[in-house]
C-alpha cells in the first residue's frame, strides 16, 4: 500500500447528509480471541494496559482506512465503512483495515507472549444511523440486519483472521485470496444451510495488476449492445502498429460498461500481440501523488528488462529522475523530498513519459486507464504528457465527472448510452439461458434497469438465483430490493449529499421517477433551508435532471429507489404526508379549473397510504376507481379495487368489511370481463345477506351479482334461489336499472336450464321497458350497454331456436347501439352474436372475419370473461373452413391461458367441443371420443342442462365417425334425444342427429 494512502486518524467533523438515514456501507466486527483467559492471569491495571492497548491498535488500523469506530464493548469493537466519508469502496476498506488488524494484532505491543489474537468479521448491506441518549451522553449508533449479520459472520472466523461474506466480496474489484468457512442464514443464523450467504475467510487483497481491469458484474458473457462502441476500439487496436499514437476516451455513468470495454481491449490485444498497460484510479489512491501508476511502472520495467538490463540507462533519466523512479518502485514518498512539490511532480512525470517512450520502440504498447475519475492529479499531468509526446496509444474510461479529464488527452470521446431494449432483453435471456425467465419477470428486469449493463446482469443473477425479494414490492415505490453492487453504487452517490439535498431526493423519491418540475421547487420550499441551492446540489450530483415540458426526472429510475431506500420508516411517513398537503392543496386532475400537472386521486392515494391516513386513501381511491370506470380503464379499475382492498385490511374487522363490500360493487362488473369477478363472493355474500348494510337497493344488486356468480361458477340452481330473493326485493321496491339487471341474469340462468321460451319473453320484456331514448343508457354499467348486452345473448338463443329473422334484427340493432355510443365491450358482444349467426347459418367465410376481428379484440382489451367462447367459435368456424393448424393455434393458446376454468358456462362447452371436432378433423378418434366425454362432463358437473343435449349430440356424432362407444352418453337413447331437443326446437342439433343418418 503506497505511502500517504492511510488516514492516520480518525474520522472526524459533522456526518455528511442526514444521520437518520438508511445508508448501504460495510460493518465491521474485530473480537480480541481468548481474552477472558488472558485476563484472568493479570492484575486488574495490567489486564486494563492490556485491553486498551490491543483496542487502541485495532481503532487506529479501522481509522486508517476511514471507517468509524461505532462502539467498543469488552474486548470488541464494531466499525463501519462508507458513512463519513461516504465512499463507494468501503468494503474495499474494510477489508483491508480488517487485515490490518489481523497483522497489526499479530506483531502489536503488548509486551506479552504469545500476543492477543483477533478475528474479524464483514459485511455489507443497509443499516440505519441513530442517536441514542443515555445518562453518559449522547452517541450515533448502527443498527439494522446487515450490523447483526456482521456480529454472527465474526464468530466464524477462525483466531487472528478474517470473515467475510459473500456480499462483501461481491463488491471488491481487487483480487482477494479467499478460502470457504461456512454459510450464514438470512436471519443471522451461522447454519445457513443451502439457501445461506457463503462466508469466507479472507487471506489478502491485492490492488489490481497493471495488466488486469477488474469489471464490476459477470465478464463471462458475451458482450451484447455495443457493437459499434466496440469496432472503435477494435479499430484502434488493429491499426496500433501504423497508426501508433491515438487515444480514445469512454465516459459513461458508473455501470453503463466502460471496464468492460476495456476488459474485451486487453483480450483483444492479447490476441493480436499487443502488450496492454492498465492504470486504474483508486478512492483510496486519490489523493497520493502518482499512487495510481506505482503499479504500472514497475510492469512497465518488467517488459523492458528483456530489450534492456538496465531501462533508466536506456530512456537516458536524469540521476534525479532515476532516484525518482526508485522511489516510484519502492512505494515510498520520500524520494526528493527537498525539492519543491512542483519540482518534484515535473520530474516524476518526465520520468515515467521517457520509460513510455522507450517502451513502444520494443514493442506494440496499449496503454489502457479504468476510473480516471478517481486518478490524481498529478497522474493525470502524466496521462497528459504522455499524449503530448505521442507514440503510446491510449484508451481511457471514466465517469462524467471525468469528462474534463479525458477531453485533455483523448482525441475521441464515446459517450456510452443505456443499452436499446431489443440488447438488453437479449443479455438477460442469454444470462438465464439454462432456466429462462417467464416474460412478466424479464419486462420488469428491463423496466426497472432501463438498460444500464450493471443493473441487467444483477437483475437477472438475482432473478437466476430465485431472489424474490429483489422484484416484490416493498410497500413504496421501490419495485423491490436492489442487489448490493447497485445499492452500494447507487448509495454512494446519494450519501455524498449534505443534509438539504437528502431531504429534497427523499421528497422527489416518495413524487415518483418523474415529476413536474414545479413540484421540485414547491416541494423544496417544504423541506429544505436553501431550496435553490439543494435543487443545484441534486443536479451537480446527477441525481435530478430537467426534461422537456417543465418536467423534472430522476436520472434514471434506479436512483430514485435507492433514494427512497434511504429514508427511515418515519421519514417516509413525513415525506409522503408532506406530498400529499402540496398536492391537495393543488386540486386533483380532471376536476374543473385544474391543469394538467395536478395529481390524479391514484397518485393521492397512494401518499395517503404511505402517510398512515387509511380512510383518507380509501376516499381517494374511490374517487378514482369512478374515474377509471368513466373512462371504462378496467385494467386501471382492477388494480385500484386490489389496492384498496390491501388497504381496508388494516381497519378494524367491521370498517374493513364494510369497504371491502362498497369496492366490490363498485368493481364487479368490470372484474367479470377481465374473468375475475368470483374474488368478490365473501363480499357480495355479506352486502346479500344483510352482514353488512349498504341500504336495500344494493342489497338487491347483491342478491342479482350472487346469482351470477353462481351462474358462471357452474351452479346455476343456487344461482336461482338467489334471484328469488332479488325479485320479491323488487316486488316491494321497483327499479328500472335493477329490474333490467335482474331480466338478463334471469334469461341466463333460463336459457342454461333449457327454458328458452322464459329466456326470450326475459329479454323481450327488457327492450319493451326500454323506451327508444333509453336503449343506450348504461344505468352505471362500466363497458356495456344493458340493451345491447339483452339483445346479443338474445341474437344467440333465437340463432340456436331456428328463428333467424328475428336473431339477425337484433344483431343490426346491437351492432347499430355498440357503434354510436363507442363501446368497445358492447361492440365485441355484438359482433360474436352476428358472428354466430353467420356461423350457424354455413357462411364460414363470413363468420371467419368477423370472429377473428371479434378475437382479437377481446384479447386486446383484456375482455377475459368471452375469452373462451371467441376463440371456441373462431376455432369451430376454421375447422369447418379446413384450417387446422389454424384452429389449433387459437385453441392451444386459450387452454394456455386458462381462463376456462374460472367460466363454468356454455362458453366453456364450446371450448370443449371445437377441441373434439379439431381432433375428428385430424382423424385421431380415441382424442376425440376423450374430448366429446369431457364435453359432456362438464355440463353435467355445471347443472348446463341446454348444452348438455348439444354435448350428447357431439358424442353420438363422434360415436358414429368412429365406432368407439363413449360410456356417459350411453345412458341416452337416440330417440330420447331426438324428442328432447324437438321439443325445445334446437335447430342446429336437429341438423346434426339428421346428419347422422338416424332421423333424416
Amino acid at each position: 500500500m503506497p505511502e500517504g494512502a492511510v488516514r492516520g486518524g480518525p474520522a472526524s467533523g459533522i456526518l455528511t447528509g442526514d444521520i437518520e438515514s438508511v445508508r448501504f456501507a460495510t460493518i465491521l466486527f474485530a473480537d480480541i480471541v481468548g481474552s477472558t483467559r488472558l485476563i484472568s492471569a493479570l492484575d486488574p491495571e495490567d489486564a486494563r494496559d492490556l485491553l486498551d492497548s490491543s483496542i487502541a491498535l485495532i481503532a487506529q488500523a479501522i481509522h486508517d482506512f476511514a471507517g468509524m469506530v461505532v462502539r467498543v464493548q469488552g474486548d470488541g469493537v464494531m466499525a463501519v465503512f462508507g458513512i463519513h466519508p461516504a465512499v463507494e469502496d468501503h468494503a474495499l476498506r474494510g477489508a483491508m483495515a480488517a487485515r490490518a488488524i489481523v497483522e497489526r494484532m499479530r506483531t502489536g505491543p503488548s509486551g506479552i507472549l504469545p500476543a492477543p489474537q483477533a478475528r474479524v468479521g464483514l459485511h455489507s448491506g443497509p443499516i440505519l444511523l441513530r442517536r441514542q441518549n443515555n445518562d453518559f451522553g449522547s452517541i450515533i449508533d448502527v443498527v439494522g440486519h446487515a450490523a447483526h449479520v456482521a456480529g454472527q459472520i465474526e464468530k466464524l472466523a477462525p483466531p487472528a483472521s478474517v470473515a467475510i461474506s459473500a456480499t462483501t466480496v461481491s463488491l471488491i474489484a481487487e483480487p482477494c485470496q479467499l478460502e470457504p468457512v461456512g454459510t450464514i442464514g438470512s436471519d443471522g443464523d451461522s447454519e445457513g444451510g443451502e439457501r445461506g450467504e457463503a462466508v469466507f475467510e479472507l487471506a489478502s487483497v491485492e490492488f489490481a495488476g497493471s495488466d488486469r481491469v477488474p469489471v464490476k458484474g459477470n465478464a463471462t458473457n458475451p458482450l451484447i449492445g455495443r457493437d459499434a462502441e466496440f469496432a472503435v476500439v477494435r479499430n484502434l487496436i488493429v491499426t496500433l502498429r501504423q497508426n501508433p499514437g491515438r487515444s480514445l476516451g469512454l465516459l459513461g455513468e458508473a455501470g453503463m460498461g466502460k471496464s468492460r470495454l476495456l476488459l474485451e481491449a486487453v483480450r483483444l490485444s492479447a490476441g493480436l500481440g499487443v502488450t496492454a498497460l492498465v492504470v486504474r484510479g483508486n478512492a483510496l489512491l486519490a489523493a497520493v501523488p502518482f499512487g495510481s501508476l506505482r503499479g504500472p511502472v514497475r510492469h512497465l520495467l518488467d517488459l523492458l528488462r528483456p530489450f534492456t538490463p538496465d531501462p533508466a540507462a536506456a530512456a537516458m533519466l536524469t540521476p534525479e529522475q532515476s532516484v525518482c523512479l526508485q522511489g516510484l518502485v519502492d512505494n515510498s514518498a520520500t524520494w526528493l523530498a527537498h525539492l519543491a512539490p512542483g519540482d518534484r511532480n515535473h520530474i516524476a512525470t518526465q520520468t515515467i513519459v521517457r520509460l513510455a517512450r522507450l517502451a513502444v520502440e520494443h514493442l506494440p504498447l496499449l496503454l489502457l486507464v479504468d476510473d480516471v475519475q478517481y486518478l490524481d492529479r498529478e497522474s493525470l499531468a502524466v496521462l497528459a504528457g504522455i499524449r503530448e509526446g505521442g507514440g503510446v496509444s491510449m484508451l481511457a474510461g471514466g465517469r462524467p465527472e471525468a469528462k474534463d479529464s479525458l477531453v485533455t488527452f483523448c482525441d475521441d470521446l464515446i459517450v456510452l448510452k443505456p443499452l436499446p431494449p431489443s440488447a438488453a432483453r437479449s443479455l438477460v435471456a442469454l444470462i438465464n439461458r439454462l432456466a429462462p425467465l417467464d416474460e412478466a419477470l424479464i419486462d420488469n428486469i428491463l423496466d426497472r434497469a432501463q438498460g444500464l449493463p450493471l443493473a441487467l446482469q444483477e437483475f437477472a443473477m438475482s432473478a437466476q438465483d430465485g431472489d424474490a425479494a429483489t422484484f416484490g414490492s416493498e410497500g413504496g415505490d421501490a419495485a423491490g430490493r436492489l442487489p448490493a453492487r447497485l445499492d452500494a453504487l447507487l448509495g454512494a452517490r446519494l450519501a455524498t449529499l449534505d443534509d438539504d439535498a437528502t431531504k429534497l431526493a427523499q421528497f422527489c423519491a416518495a413524487l415518483g421517477p418523474a415529476f413536474p418540475l414545479a413540484r421540485l421547487r414547491q416541494g423544496a420550499g417544504l423541506v429544505c433551508r436553501n431550496p435553490q441551492t439543494a435543487i443545484t446540489r441534486l443536479v451537480e450530483a446527477r441525481v435530478v435532471e430537467f426534461g422537456g415540458a417543465n418536467q423534472a426526472r430522476f436520472t434514471h429510475q434506479l436512483v430514485q429507489e435507492a433514494a427512497y431506500r434511504t429514508m427511515a420508516r418515519r421519514r417516509r411517513t413525513m415525506m409522503h404526508t408532506r406530498a400529499l398537503e402540496l398536492l391537495s392543496a393543488q386540486g386533483s386532475a380532471g376536476e374543473p379549473g385544474h391543469d394538467g400537472d395536478a395529481a390524479s386521486h391514484a397518485e393521492l392515494a397512494s401518499h395517503a397510504e404511505k402517510a398512515g391516513l387509511t380512510q383518507r386513501a380509501l376516499g381517494h381511491l374511490w374517487d378514482a376507481c369512478q374515474q377509471a370506470l368513466s373512462l371504462a380503464a378496467i385494467d386501471s379499475v382492477r388494480q385500484l379495487y386490489d389496492r384498496a382492498r390491501t388497504i381496508a385490511a388494516r381497519l378494524d374487522p367491521a370498517p374493513a368489511a364494510f369497504e371491502h363490500a362498497r369496492f366490490s360493487l363498485l368493481a364487479y362488473d368490470t372484474l367479470q370481463q377481465l374473468s375475475c369477478e368470483q374474488v368478490t363472493r365473501p363480499d357480495m355474500e355479506a352486502v346479500a345477506t344483510g352482514k353488512v348494510d349498504l341500504g336495500p337497493g344494493l342489497r338487491t344488486v347483491a342478491r342479482i351479482n350472487m346469482a351470477l356468480l353462481d351462474w358462471i361458477d357452474g351452479a346455476p340452481a343456487k344461482g336461482e334461489a338467489w334471484l328469488a330473493e332479488a325479485e320479491r326485493d323488487l316486488a316491494s321496491h321497483e327499479s328500472l336499472p335493477r329490474r333490467t339487471y335482474c331480466d338478463m341474469v334471469a334469461a341466463y340462468l333460463a336459457y342454461s336450464q333449457a327454458r328458452p321460451i322464459e329466456a326470450i319473453e326475459r329479454i323481450e320484456r327488457i327492450g319493451n321497458r326500454l323506451e327508444d331514448g333509453q336503449r343506450g343508457s348504461t344505468f352505471g354499467a362500466v363497458v356495456v350497454i344493458p340493451h345491447v348486452l339483452a339483445r346479443a345473448f338474445g341474437a344467440w338463443y333465437l340463432t340456436d331456436l331456428g328463428d333467424v329473422a328475428k336473431a339477425r334484427s337484433w344483431v343490426a340493432e346491437a351492432l347499430n347501439l355498440s357503434r354510436r355510443y363507442r363501446h368497445d365491450y358492447s361492440r365485441l358482444l355484438a359482433d360474436l352474436a352476428h358472428g354466430y349467426l353467420h356461423y350457424r347459418e354455413g357462411r364460414h367465410d363470413r363468420a371467419l372475419g368477423i370472429l377473428r376481428s371479434a378475437y382479437a379484440d377481446c384479447i386486446r382489451h383484456h375482455f377475459l370473461g368471452f375469452e373462451p367462447a371467441s376463440a371456441s367459435w373462431l376455432a369451430l368456424t376454421m375447422i369447418e373452413l379446413g384450417r387446422l393448424d389454424e384452429a389449433e393455434a387459437v385453441l392451444g393458446q386459450s387452454v394456455d391461458r386458462g381462463h376456462f376454468h374460472h367460466v363454468r358456462t356454455s362458453a366453456t362447452y364450446y371450448l370443449h367441443e371445437a377441441r373434439a371436432r379439431l381432433a375428428l378433423a385430424k382423424g385421431e378418434h380415441e382424442r376425440a371420443a376423450a374430448l366429446a366425454a369431457e364435453a359432456l362432463a362438464h355440463c353435467r358437473s355445471c347443472g348446463e342442462v341446454m348444452h348438455e343435449l348439444h354435448a350428447l349430440v357431439l358424442c353420438k356424432e363422434v360415436e358414429a365417425a368412429t365406432g368407439i362407444t363413449i360410456a356417459p352418453a350411453g345412458d341416452v337413447t337416440l330417440d330420447a334425444l331426438d324428442q328432447r331437443i324437438r321439443d325445445l326446437g334446437i335447430a342446429p342439433l336437429m341438423q346434426r342427429l339428421a346428419a347422422i343418418g338416424k332421423f333424416g
